[in-house]
């Protein structure tokens, strides 16, 4: 198998939003997880769209 961290992808989600917007989001919660870039009490998740890129090639 490729060795590479394997992406989720929720079945409901990409039913209802799509599956393109679901990876996405999907992305986007993960690095929520993540991060700790905290500004007045929120959670910011920041890439350069290259790093989107790179992190979402397809």
């Amino acid at each position: 198998m490729i060795k590479e961290r394997p992406m989720m992808v929720i079945p409901a989600l990409a039913k209802k939003i799509g599956l393109n917007e679901a990876i996405v989001l999907q992305q986007i919660h993960y690095w929520l997880t993540k991060e700790l870039h905290m500004i007045e009490g929120r959670r910011w998740v920041y890439n350069t769209y290259r790093e989107w890129h790179d992190q979402l090639p397809f």
